[in-house]
């Protein structure tokens, strides 16, 4: 039986080896067999099939699926109980009988089931699997695509350390408990990076030489590269495919103490036994350790867990958080697996749009003390309830004039908070046309000004990062949209509606006097006038004329 199977598995791959080639083959425009009507046809059917299984999948029996990709599709059964394994067994036997009720030679086959899934991007996840063994028991295990943690350019603690978040999120325990679990554990690493208590054989990182050393033309930036120049010089054999294990080093002080001009990463590479013979003079670099080979995957694995940041976890390495205040990969651009549930952002609730944004501020002149603007309605908790005041007056629940942050009347309020908006909205725009740019790669966090002439590839030698505005067109009409949204009365009875909470627009409305609508109504208009000399998202009407011709 086992002989048997072999050779059907040998048979099979031989066959999709051989379909695969004849793909290309068909596809590839210097190709003597080149055919691209039929190459076209071989991916739309392929396409068609994968659409009509989703569609059995969700409207003939119900179920949701979550991801598909190239021959598979997987379906969330809305069961979480392990008991009831037997019944995810029969949905999914389901799904497969209609579905292979369709075609002749193509049959569908469950491959695995999950317990609980992390999806990244397209061909990225991590899930736990779940598997009935003969004997009743349930087994649990690991299926991991296309993360960082696969792969051979990351040095063993980093694959350790993305093991460990990785089993923690597909734990199913409370997202607290996991987070924390999370944040011990990295403190944990950089102590004992720090410290010289991590195993040297931890820092190893190792990857192949798709040519000999000397054919490399950019080797002087690929560490593995300068590594296996050194083997050769000290008469060891090298050969193309060949795994080079190398370790990335602390800089040579000179003997008054001081650093020398600081070498980059690769020209910093040893092979580990050179480390080993040095008798303590070289020592990995840890800090280049915990920013290029730590925080970089933790960061993608935490990248869709809310209190995870980027910057809360560079703090938990002990690195400066203030190199890592920018969304991890955030460059604007949208890829397929984007859209998918995209929601616009003018459909998000107030507290996820303007999450980010730099808060607008009032100083009161009773208390002395700068709080964050509420907008035309504040919330003011006592020990039994909560109830709505005007945002006309300080929320400093020690103030004893909190009216009017501390001033006389509405038309003082007014002057001031019109003079503050000046002031926050020039200090955005000022921080815009700075053209700060930042690269993108968490390990590089450089700042510039500068632009490269390849165009936004990042200007630190052996860096693979994309620089990105810093402050962007789009985060500037946000800032400006929000403090419109402060002093619109109406945005804000809708806001407070939504949450089903304070009653309809008419009862909101008569908690603040007719004196403060006005005043509102205002400093609405000026904080629109301020949104709309923007222009961002607004398409002059001298344009249509200009293309189309006056109306006539």
């Amino acid at each position: 039986m086992y002989f048997r199977f072999l050779q059907l598995d040998i048979r099979q791959k031989a066959l999709k080896l051989t379909a695969n080639s004849m793909y290309g083959c068909l596809g590839f425009s210097n190709s003597r067999f080149f055919a691209q009507p039929i190459a076209a046809m071989v991916t739309a059917m392929g396409r068609e099939t994968l659409q009509r299984t989703v569609d059995i999948a969700q409207n003939t029996v119900g179920l949701d699926v979550i991801y598909g990709d190239t021959d598979s599709i997987m379906i969330n059964t809305r069961i979480n109980d392990e008991k009831d394994l037997k019944k995810v067994k029969e949905l999914g036997e389901r799904v497969k009988k209609e579905v292979n009720r369709l075609y002749k030679t193509l049959e569908l086959e469950i491959d695995g089931i999950f317990r609980s899934m992390l999806l990244l991007k397209k061909k990225k996840y991590a899930a736990k699997t779940v598997e009935e063994l003969p004997n009743g028991e349930v087994k649990y295990g690991q299926e991991l695509k296309g993360l960082d943690l696969v792969r051979r350019d990351w040095c063993v603690q980093s694959k350790d350390t993305g093991r460990f978040v990785t089993e923690q999120i597909l734990s199913g325990q409370d997202s607290e408990l996991v987070i924390q679990n999370i944040f011990s554990h990295l403190e944990e690493v950089a102590a004992k990076m720090r410290s010289g208590e991590l195993a040297m054989e931890k820092y190893v990182i190792t990857k192949g030489l798709s040519k000999h050393p000397k054919d490399y033309p950019d080797g002087k930036s690929q560490p593995h590269v300068q590594v296996a120049k050194m083997m050769l010089q000290n008469n060891r054999p090298v050969n193309t495919g060949d795994h080079i294990p190398y370790i990335i080093t602390e800089p040579l002080k000179q003997e008054n103490d001081q650093p020398t001009k600081a070498p980059s990463a690769a020209e910093r590479a040893r092979h580990p036994e050179e480390i080993a013979r040095s008798d303590g003079v070289l020592k990995p670099d840890v800090e280049w350790y915990l920013t290029q080979q730590i925080l970089p995957p933790v960061a993608r694995l935490c990248d869709p867990i809310e209190g995870a940041s980027q910057q809360i976890l560079a703090e938990k390495l002990g690195l400066d958080a203030s190199r890592y205040n920018h969304s991890y990969g955030s460059n604007g651009d949208f890829g397929d697996e984007d859209l998918i549930d995209y929601t616009p952002a003018s459909l998000l609730k107030d507290e996820e749009r303007f999450k980010n944004v730099e808060k607008f501020k009032v100083f009161c002149m009773s208390c002395g003390v700068e709080s964050e603007f509420p907008g035309v309605f504040q919330t003011v908790k006592d020990q039994m309830s909560s109830t709505l005041a005007s945002g006309l007056r300080c929320t400093n629940p020690t103030c004893s004039q909190p009216m009017f942050w501390g001033h006389t009347n509405h038309y003082a309020c007014f002057s001031s908070l019109n003079n503050a908006m000046a002031i926050w909205v020039r200090g955005v725009m000022t921080k815009y046309y700075e053209g700060l740019n930042r690269c993108d790669e968490p390990g590089c966090g450089l700042e510039t000004r500068q632009l490269s002439v390849k165009g936004g590839v990042c200007l630190r030698r052996g860096c693979t990062g994309r620089m990105m505005s810093v402050d962007a067109e789009g985060d500037i009409h946000t800032h400006l949209k929000y403090l419109e949204s402060l002093f619109d009365a109406d945005h804000a009875c809708k806001q407070l509606e939504d949450k089903q909470t304070f009653g309809r627009k008419a009862d909101l409305l008569k908690t603040i006097s007719k004196h403060d609508k006005a005043t509102f109504f205002e400093l609405h208009e000026v904080a629109k006038g301020h949104l709309e000399s923007s222009a961002y998202n607004w398409i002059s009407n001298s344009l249509w004329r200009g293309l189309f011709g006056s109306k006539q």
